[in-house]
């Protein structure tokens, strides 16, 4: 059993909580809003907080059964290893990828800051943070003529992204992985620089973890990518069209490499019965799961709506009810956005990005069967499902966001022909 030594988790603690202070800053003068940076502090604040608060369900509502122990008590074998740059895994029964490398990525924690299990959480739940603000860089990249207050409500306060998140877990280390990627991959779309960088960046952090999931998002990144809006004509382009193409190819052939190589070892990922079938025993709550079409509207429902407040049982599942009750109401409330999204993902395509991620991931990781799994699963789709119902629309009286909005409202305030009486014009 690792221990937190308060005085020491107390100083990684407000490090990290002043480290964020000039990353907030640029981010709100990027955008020449002051109300940001106050946003973006007391989200960070609150990530914190949240860490010993899940060290505290778990302890008194799960009786300290949960994943974490593993990654804490591995990570705290290899810390004072990794302090010596020794970095062998003998003795840990760990192997660097799946769920070894959270234990690896633990070790690195606690190599830095000694063996501490809350500062280990500190540090986890700042990195997945950091992951919220780079999802928020992708959504202000790619509509930055809109506002993005909604959009930062949502990212930096719903209530699950926040405690899944901070700890060490698989999670906090996939949202990371997954912020960058989408950071990157909204400047490939828009056509800004450090694309490529971010995009691999976040792929080397999340590959050893879940490559499946950054196989779905490469994937439908590179769909996407066929609907970049032109350039100025130029040389170059087809060029770099091509070169750009190779790397994202490039990209997606060592995703699908470390998620083949991962199934070999005796995880199944491609064949989602299997997988349905070993979550089904792992406890908790089992929900049924109906490969194919036919039963994707059910994915759909498990995936993000499951459970509701009339089938919850237990304080954590109607704590999640509620969130999920939530989001039920955004996307009513989004119908306006929803009837703009096909023909804005065609002009901005990191919305299509988002979309085909949330189908994707509603008839993939349906087949866990195990609605804990999943509510923890899903804080990895949401910042997608997020932008769907933060699309930026324009308010009457406003400029208009889209071309065809902007072609309408012109053919609207031109002069109408004057007609004389013998109706000539």
């Amino acid at each position: 059993m690792v221990g937190s030594n308060p005085i020491v988790a107390i100083v990684v603690l407000v490090a990290v909580f002043l480290a964020t202070r000039p990353i907030a800053r640029r981010v709100a003068n990027s955008e020449h809003d002051e109300r940001l940076y106050r946003i973006i502090m007391v989200s960070v604040a609150i990530h914190l907080l949240a860490a010993p608060l899940q060290i505290w369900v778990v302890d008194h509502y799960y009786h300290g059964i949960t994943d974490y122990n593993r990654y804490v008590d591995q990570g705290a074998i290899l810390g004072p290893r990794f302090r010596r740059f020794d970095f062998s895994l003998s003795g840990t029964n760990q192997k660097f990828l799946g769920a070894g490398s959270v234990s690896v990525f633990a070790g690195v924690a606690f190599a830095i800051v000694g063996v501490n299990k809350l500062a280990a959480f500190f540090v986890f739940g700042w990195c997945a943070f950091l992951g919220a603000i780079c999802f928020y860089r992708a959504f202000a990249t790619t509509f930055p003529e809109a506002s993005h207050r909604r959009y930062a409500y949502l990212i930096f306060f719903l209530p699950s992204l926040i405690f899944w998140t901070a700890g060490v877990s698989k999670e906090a280390v996939m949202f990371i992985s997954l912020g960058l990627a989408a950071d990157g991959a909204a400047r490939i779309l828009t056509r800004r620089p450090r694309g490529l960088p971010l995009l691999a960046g976040g792929i080397a952090i999340g590959i050893y973890v879940r490559p499946q999931e950054l196989l779905l998002f490469v994937g439908v990144l590179c769909a996407a990518t066929l609907f970049r809006p032109r350039s100025q004509a130029g040389s170059m382009r087809p060029v770099r069209f091509v070169l750009l193409a190779a790397a994202e190819v490039a990209l997606l052939i060592v995703v699908i490499a470390f998620t083949q190589k991962i199934s070999k070892e005796g995880s199944p990922v491609f064949n989602l019965s299997a997988v349905a079938a070993n979550n089904a025993s792992v406890g908790g709550s089992t929900i049924p799961y109906h490969p194919g079409p036919a039963g994707f509207f059910h994915d759909v429902y498990a995936v993000l709506f499951d459970p509701t407040l009339i089938n919850a049982h237990g304080t954590g599942e109607h704590i999640a009810s509620l969130e999920n009750l939530i989001i039920v109401v955004l996307l009513l409330m989004s119908l306006r956005r929803f009837a703009r999204m096909p023909r804005a993902a065609l002009i901005r395509p990191y919305l299509m990005v988002c979309f085909l991620d949330v189908v994707g991931f509603c008839y993939a990781f349906a087949s866990l069967s195990n609605l804990g799994l999943i509510d923890r699963e899903r804080v990895l789709v949401l910042p997608f499902l997020l932008v769907l119902v933060a699309l930026p629309i324009s308010p009457r009286g406003s400029p208009p966001i889209y071309p065809w909005e902007r072609s309408r409202r012109a053919q609207h305030a031109s002069p109408r022909p004057v007609f004389n009486y013998s109706g000539r014009r």
